[in-house]
């Protein structure tokens, strides 16, 4: 078999649907009972196992070679590239819908920034503990630079490497190990210019919100090393698509069986096809499948599988700790024995891996990401009730 033959990833998705299915019944229930967007839902964790695969494909010449790239195939490329597209147009529709949905009832900030640090948040300090254990373990627990060099290191971590990617105390595989965390600052700043673009379709944001708005995407363009433009192409896909789907007639005939053929298709050619998907071309083809997806259509049943929605429920943990479980697996389990694999062998240590991760995601699923959403309530009426007491000391006692 070689390296970039089509059967690992079908290995790979069936072996994910397999385990997720045999997850403990008691806990099946709590997750994902009502999906808002069931097509959108069952499909991130298909993406999410997508770019797993793309990874573990380039772990296999990473090996070899000591270069971290692409593998050399449009295939692999692609599930690992086009896969965080549609990532991205998934965040461009669900938050251009929250403000479509402004026009309507006024958008709490407070509350939508407070749910976007405590969904993303608490996971990613997961990540980043695993990142800095690797990286002060693999030196020894030893300094291998200045005191003040490292803790700058880790603040950039900290900050979902806003400022760029960086080794820390000398580790210089922390790209193999949490290569994922880069599309983050993309997705922060979408996010930050939310408050700018409610203002542009006239949905009267707070001014305070606005002006902030302006100056976090300021800030953070500044920050960034590098802003690829072509990455905010899909975040329009997902923005043109929040509108479509608000057509009648759009979304009744999309939603149709025909059309999950012609985004099976367009998903399909995409994938196989381009060498890249940052193009224009590229993207508008992954765009026309999204918005066939996002108007309802569940491609013949199989996104709104009961082994989708759970698979698509633990995708964030999925998306960052696959990097960590194959770091373990072929630098501290294998070691120098790991470039040595045929890709029979490769492979076949990848299933392996398949059900330890879908378990480990599971879990942090369970224990570390629904905790942090469902705090949100909690945290913003504390914030709600500190702002109101906040008011009535500033009142003169006259008006109290």
């Amino acid at each position: 078999m070689d390296a970039t033959s089509l059967w690992p990833v079908a290995g790979v998705v069936m072996v994910a649907l397999v385990t997720a299915m045999f997850l403990p019944r008691a806990a099946l229930p709590e997750i994902s009972s009502t999906p808002r967007y069931p097509s959108l839902d069952g499909l991130r964790g298909y993406l999410a196992l997508a770019v797993f695969v793309s990874h573990s494909s380039v772990w296999y010449f990473y090996l070899r070679s000591g270069t971290w790239d692409v593998p050399p195939s449009n295939l692999y490329t692609q599930l690992g590239q086009g896969s965080v597209t549609l990532f991205f147009m998934i965040t461009g529709f669900l938050f251009w819908s929250k403000l479509l949905n402004g026009r309507q009832q006024p958008i709490d900030w407070s509350r939508l920034y407070l749910s976007r640090v405590l969904r993303l948040g608490p996971l990613y300090l997961v990540a980043v503990t695993c990142v800095l254990l690797m990286s002060f373990g693999r030196a020894g627990f030893h300094l291998r630079e200045a005191p003040g060099v490292v803790a700058e290191q880790t603040a950039q971590w900290l900050l979902f490497t806003i400022p760029g990617i960086s080794p820390v105390n000398g580790f210089t595989e922390t790209v193999p190990l949490a290569g994922a965390a880069w599309s983050l600052p993309y997705e922060w700043l979408f996010y930050a210019s939310l408050p700018l673009a409610a203002f542009c379709l006239r949905t009267s944001p707070p001014i305070p919100w606005v002006i902030v708005s302006v100056a976090a995407v300021m800030i953070l363009v500044l920050v960034m090393p590098q802003v690829r433009f072509p990455m905010f192409y899909a975040f329009a896909g997902g923005i043109a698509a929040a509108g479509l789907v608000r057509v009648p007639a759009v979304r009744m005939m999309l939603a149709r069986r025909v059309w999950g053929g012609i985004a099976i298709l367009c998903l399909a050619t995409t994938f196989m096809v381009f060498p890249t998907a940052y193009t224009v071309p590229a993207v508008l083809l992954l765009a026309g499948g999204f918005l066939i997806i996002a108007s309802g259509n569940t491609l013949y049943g199989i996104l709104e599988w009961r082994a989708s929605i759970v698979l698509g429920e633990m995708a964030y943990s999925l998306y960052l700790l696959h990097s960590v479980v194959l770091f373990v697996t072929y630098r501290l389990v294998l070691a120098e024995s790991a470039a040595t694999l045929s890709p029979v062998e490769h492979w076949s240590l990848v299933l392996c891996q398949v059900p330890a991760l879908i378990l480990l995601c599971f879990a942090t699923f369970r224990l570390v990401e629904k905790p942090g959403m469902e705090a949100v309530p909690r945290w913003h009426a504390w914030l709600v009730s500190r702002r109101g007491n906040m008011r009535a000391r500033a009142l003169p006692s006259s008006l109290q």
